[in-house]
């Protein structure tokens, strides 16, 4: 699992901005290398998870986006929860 990290800028439950921490499940898909995956594209993928305000404690769902290709595919995304001042 890789760690990623969201930033909300406006959270609909007290308009401040948050950065969460994701992890991100993805599975390596190994297989031959051809022309057409060398100019692959970056699929976008939308993801909706609940997300908890720090400053009200109070959950909401947001809707955001990752990328993944044919060899690295998103299995799963769960959210950890804020991000330290660090990260």
């Amino acid at each position: 699992m890789a760690t990623e990290y969201l930033d909300i800028p406006n959270c609909p439950k007290c308009t401040d901005g948050h950065r969460y921490k994701l992890e991100v499940d993805r599975a390596l898909v190994i297989k031959m290398l051809t022309m057409s995956d060398m100019s692959e594209r970056p699929r976008q993928v939308r993801i909706t998870r609940l997300f908890t305000c720090p400053t009200k404690n109070k959950e909401f769902e947001a809707r955001f986006i990752l990328t993944d290709t044919s060899s690295n595919r998103i299995n799963n995304v769960k959210v950890v929860g804020i991000a330290d001042d660090n990260e």
